[in-house]
């Protein structure tokens, strides 16, 4: 199904399925070798928005990756993270080995609370830097945790898709300290701020990538979902991020904006019913105020 001009996949079966890619799945989990999906997945892929968390472990080979507004050439020993709701696409696949982890929120959110994907791994939100290069010495330690997956996929246990659970945890918690190592991430700590934070980013999340017709825009209108005061939730926002509530809101519509300029031909005036705006001169104008650029100069940059 397309929306804003986007292929959106909401299970990882329609991925696999749309890509051409034989790999079982497991109740919201997958695990698959590069070297096998390379030899079946497209060379080039159109942008699409996804539904689920991807990892990427890759071992060697190359490809031009495009996650959101940041393109990035990843190669022989390289981690890769792709978090709920990203707008990807890539090209010049060179022959690659290594893995790719799949899994939904519900699939982790079984053991663990939903929004401590964002709070706890700060490489699945939208901002994020989208990989980082690690030593052989670290992807061999990886490799042995992956190919452990991949040998539980082939088994028949009843408690199989605990032990997955267990292991994703494992790489999860393993690439948490090597993006905080090599990038300085500070870790987050869990307070009752911090969650209206979560939730506050959540539900801006999920204006995106929906084909429906209203979706939420004011601050008291966010406030109201939350069951919370808007003067609070601004309160919070900006103590936390230095940022009010309206500002969050709005950056991400721009990122959105942005991301929908450079990676599909919708027309300006699609874009901004896209993203609900009343009529594209108000977008342009919105575009314009941010950026000190029209939409059009934006996308030509």
């Amino acid at each position: 199904m397309k929306v804003d001009g986007i292929y959106t996949l909401s299970t990882i079966q329609e991925y696999f399925d749309f890509i051409n890619f034989d790999c079982p799945v497991f109740n919201g989990f997958a695990i698959g070798r590069l070297e096998d999906s390379a030899k079946v997945i497209p060379q080039t892929m159109p942008p699409y928005r996804k539904r689920f968390y991807k990892i990427m472990l890759i071992l060697s080979g190359a490809i031009e990756m495009h996650n959101n507004q940041n393109n990035a050439h990843l190669a022989t020993n390289t981690l890769f993270f792709s978090g709920e709701g990203h707008i990807q696409s890539w090209e010049s696949i060179a022959p690659m080995s290594g893995y790719v982890l799949y899994f939904t929120t519900d699939f982790y959110a079984i053991v663990h609370k939903k929004n401590k994907l964002h709070a706890d791994f700060p490489f699945f939100t939208q901002n994020a830097s989208m990989s980082i290069a690690i030593t052989a010495e670290e992807s061999r330690h990886l490799r042995q945790t992956c190919e452990n997956i991949v040998t539980l996929s082939q088994q028949t246990l009843p408690n199989k898709e605990d032990i997955f659970r267990s292991y994703l945890n494992i790489v999860l918690l393993e690439s948490k300290n090597l993006y905080e190592e090599k990038l300085g991430t500070n870790a987050v700590i869990q307070n009752s701020d911090k969650r209206i934070l979560n939730s506050f980013r959540e539900l801006i999340e999920q204006q995106y990538g929906t084909d429906k017709e209203e979706v939420l825009k004011s601050v008291k209108a966010f406030a109201d979902q939350l069951s919370i005061h808007p003067t609070h939730l601004n309160y919070v926002v900006k103590s936390l991020t230095g940022s009010t509530a309206l500002q969050l809101i709005h950056n991400r519509k721009l990122q959105e904006a942005k991301t929908l300029l450079l990676q599909t031909s919708r027309t300006v005036s699609e874009i901004a019913y896209d993203l609900h705006f009343d009529n594209p001169t108000h977008f342009v104008r919105f575009v314009k105020k941010k950026t000190g650029k029209t939409p059009l100069q934006l996308r030509n940059t």
